[in-house]
């Protein structure tokens, strides 16, 4: 049986602590917008749905800076494995494993190996530009 204190919790995790009263009016169909005035089976409800949608927006989050990291490596043609590619965000976030890593240094994380991506593509396309120039030289 969740709590009172478990769903302020999870509300505050998400974000969601100043929607609190919205969310609340929604869920009970208008009935009331203080969760002092919840059943402990709307609060349990309510705390499976927020841990439910935590777990499935990291599990994303951690796809994601996975294929950008793989990203990254393939435009360096470099093969690389997944355990590598997970050391690197360990590495990167400084934690011992992949897991660990918070939702929002996931999300810097992924921003930071994406602009990565962008300045290689960027290096890469001036780097061919001044051997095509070169070349049209000689």
């Amino acid at each position: 049986m969740a709590t009172l204190k478990k769903l302020m919790i999870l509300l505050s995790k998400e974000g969601l602590l100043e929607q609190r009263a919205d969310i609340i009016k929604e869920w009970t169909g208008g009935r009331t917008t203080s969760a002092t005035e919840l059943t402990p089976a709307e609060i349990t409800a309510m705390c499976f749905v927020l841990e439910k949608d935590s777990i499935e927006t990291l599990d994303k989050k951690r796809k994601r800076l996975i294929a950008a990291i793989f990203g990254l490596f393939k435009r360096m043609h470099k093969p690389v494995s997944m355990e590598y590619v997970k050391g690197i965000a360990c590495r990167a976030a400084k934690v011992e494993r992949f897991n660990q890593i918070s939702s929002t240094r996931l999300d810097s994380l992924y921003n930071a190996f994406k602009i990565a991506q962008k300045d290689l593509s960027f290096t890469q396309k001036m780097v061919e530009g001044y051997i095509n120039e070169q070349k049209s030289y000689n």
